[in-house]
């Protein structure tokens, strides 16, 4: 059976400072990884919606209005990258003579107001909701 190369120049050092304290290191090192680590839990933020009523439920409708208001976030930054993707693609077709300025202005112009009106729908909803 023939070692690796690795394994084999560790075991072959002729030495023996550097076999003892590649060995002492890695007796270190196990040994720590093998300590707990004695930190405290950081405590849980409540909800940031105002939530009616307390208790448990009351921090259950907080959180889920919360991720109602994450969700609402997602959907813009979805609408953004498509906004995005479009602009960037009606512009390499300018750029290839199948489209015109006007179509680019076009779809940068009106996915700029998709974004504006999403956006404020996003607030509206999120005031709405908490």
């Amino acid at each position: 059976m023939t070692l690796p190369p690795a394994i084999f120049s560790f075991f072959s050092l002729s030495n023996w400072r550097a076999r003892w304290t590649r060995a002492s290191t890695l007796v270190l090192l196990a040994w720590l990884h093998s300590q707990a680590a004695l930190a405290d839990l950081p405590t849980v933020e409540p909800p940031t919606s105002n939530v009616s009523g307390g208790g448990l439920m009351g921090q259950i409708k907080g959180y889920l209005q919360d991720g109602i208001v994450i969700g609402g976030f997602v959907v813009a930054a979805i609408a953004f990258i498509v906004v995005a993707s479009a602009a960037v693609s009606t512009f390499s077709e300018v750029r290839e003579d199948k489209a015109t300025w006007s179509k680019f202005g076009a779809i940068v112009v009106v996915g700029v107001v998709l974004l504006v009106a999403v956006i404020w729908l996003l607030g509206k909803a999120a005031s709405i909701i908490t």
